[in-house]
Parts: C-alpha cells; structure tokens; sequence
C-alpha cells in the first residue's frame, strides 16, 4: 500500500463494505461493525493485495463484507442480540390461531419451501445466487452481469430461468 493511512483505506471503501453488509443484515448498526471488521482485515493484509487496482478491491470487499454478514447471521449469539420482526408476526400469528391443524399445515408449507430452496441452491448454484442477489439484496443486474462476466440479458435469462425452475 502507498503509505495509505487505515483512515484514508476506511473512508474510501467504507461505503461499499457497509452496503453489501446492510443488503445481507437489514440493521446499518451491525453493518457498521462487519465493515469495520472486513476493512480492519483488508488493511492488516495490505502487503498481499494490489491497492492500486479499485475493480479488484471493490469485488474483495464486496464478497468479504456479504460472507462477513453471513457469518454473523449463523452465528449462535447474535441469533439472542435482535429479533426478526416476521419470526415475532409468525410466532403471534401461531399463538391466536385455534385451529391446530392449520398451524401444522402452515409449518409442513414452510418446511417445504426451504426444501426446495436447499435443492436449487444445490442444483444451479450460480443461478440461485444471482436470484438472490438480484430480487432480495437489490443488487442491480448491471452489477451482478460485471461480478460474474455476463451480459445484463444473460442475468435476466438466469433469473428467468431461475424462477420456472422453482
């Protein structure tokens, strides 16, 4: 790194890490902390990586920081630092439902889906990525068509073909 202080390193890329982070997190404060840890690294790395190259530093830290999220959502002890708003709709949902029947029925639908999910996503990983990445992290098509080479019609093809499979 060309004598690049940690702040200059931060604020340049600090954007870009926190973003992806939010897009996997959905809470800017524990984006904030996976950027600060994925920078953190990047900086103490500096020697290996070609700060020079911005394409290949933004696509870095673009994966870091969404693996980073990721990690943190797996792990055990932040699943008891926040609740997810739908789990709490879902478990009052079950609580005022009398109909025993109708609670099984609605888990067997859920249980189903993840199913099929965890099939596709073993089938076609690259088309359930990029799914994922355009229709629930919001990611547009120019930039998931740059990150894995393609042209923007041959990510909606995938999306396209992404859905009738599913």
């Amino acid at each position: 790194m060309n004598n690049q202080t940690f702040e200059e390193f931060y604020l340049k890329y600090r954007k870009i890490s926190r973003g992806y982070a939010y897009g996997v997190l959905h809470d800017w404060s524990i984006a904030d902390d996976v950027s600060q840890d994925v920078l953190y690294k990047m900086y103490t790395i500096k020697d290996g990586l070609n700060i020079d190259n911005e394409k290949m530093m933004f696509s870095l830290i673009k994966r870091a920081s969404m693996n980073k999220a990721l990690d943190y959502i797996k792990k055990s002890s932040s699943k008891h630092e926040f609740v997810c708003q739908e789990e709490v709709a879902a478990f009052l949902e079950e609580q005022n439902s009398v109909d025993a029947e109708e609670v099984f029925l609605r888990k067997e639908k859920k249980e189903f889906m993840y199913m099929v999910l965890r099939r596709f996503r073993k089938e076609q990983p690259i088309n359930y990525e990029i799914l994922i990445q355009v229709k629930y992290l919001e990611i547009s098509v120019e930039t998931v068509a740059e990150e894995y080479g393609l042209t923007k019609s041959g990510v909606n093809n995938r999306i396209y073909k992404a859905k009738r499979w599913l």
